[in-house]
């Protein structure tokens, strides 16, 4: 019997090109079906089923491209790079970048809305943040602080402003223009106690601030190191993390 990674060659070629005879004789039947007809099952729904995955997960950069270069990029992405997990959900890590190489010069936002979908989606499937009542965070948090978030969340640096065409209204076909992405962006995704995930851009003196509380900086001295941060900003920042429920500890 050949090794896994022989047999999963095997089997891509066979699902999207030419069949195997090697990989055939390797599969036993099922049913009325023979071995080459339960392979040719294979050819019809694998491809489409790696294609409806990374439909659901990029459907944003779907709607930017269209249906006939996104199927075509979806098809050209499974043929190279075959899932390497039992779940679906976990395919298409590298896609933003495949897409990237074949559309970031018409579409330079591309690979950041591509990666704000993945991460959301990573972030869709992880556990909430079990985090402390805005009462009890007030209470505990001192100057010196040090305040221990939860795992689902995630800042995320962008070159190109992609909140808004993730958002967009799927009914919304008004064509793009270069003021519409231009700019870089910073999103916040993240999770409270409940299930969904949350999202919202944030200035860059927010982001620092909370990119060294996430690290364990004390309070005073991440507030005092972010560049632009007035005191109202920060009151404002903190007012946000308390109420997000994403600190799970004061130190």
């Amino acid at each position: 019997m050949p090794s896994l990674k022989v047999l999963q060659s095997r089997f891509t070629t066979s699902a999207f090109g030419d069949v195997d005879k090697n990989f055939v004789s390797c599969v036993q039947g099922g049913g009325r079906l023979s071995a080459t007809q339960a392979v040719g099952v294979y050819r019809n729904g694998y491809p489409a089923r790696l294609s409806e995955a990374l439909g659901e997960t990029f459907e944003a950069c779907w709607r930017m491209l269209g249906d006939k270069n996104f199927l075509a990029t979806c098809e050209a992405y499974a043929r190279k790079v075959p899932s390497a997990s039992h779940n679906l959900s976990d395919y298409g890590r590298s896609f933003p970048e495949f897409l990237h190489k074949r559309f970031g010069r018409e579409a330079p936002f591309i690979f950041d809305l591509a990666m704000l979908e993945w991460e959301y989606k990573e972030l869709f499937h992880a556990a909430p943040n079990a985090g402390l009542k805005p009462s009890s965070l007030s209470v505990a948090v001192k100057e010196n602080s040090r305040l221990k978030f939860g795992q689902a969340i995630k800042l995320l640096p962008s070159k190109h402003r992609v909140h808004h065409l993730w958002r967009r209204d799927r009914a919304d076909d008004t064509p793009l223009r270069r003021a519409d992405w231009l700019g870089p962006e910073i999103t916040l995704l993240y999770k409270g106690g409940g299930t969904p995930v949350f999202s919202r851009v944030i200035a860059a003196p927010e982001a620092s601030a909370l990119s060294s509380l996430m690290k364990g900086r004390p309070l005073a001295q991440a507030l005092a190191a972010a560049k632009g941060l007035d005191e109202a900003a920060a009151r404002n920042l903190f007012s946000f993390i308390a109420s997000a429920g994403i600190v799970t500890e004061v130190r």
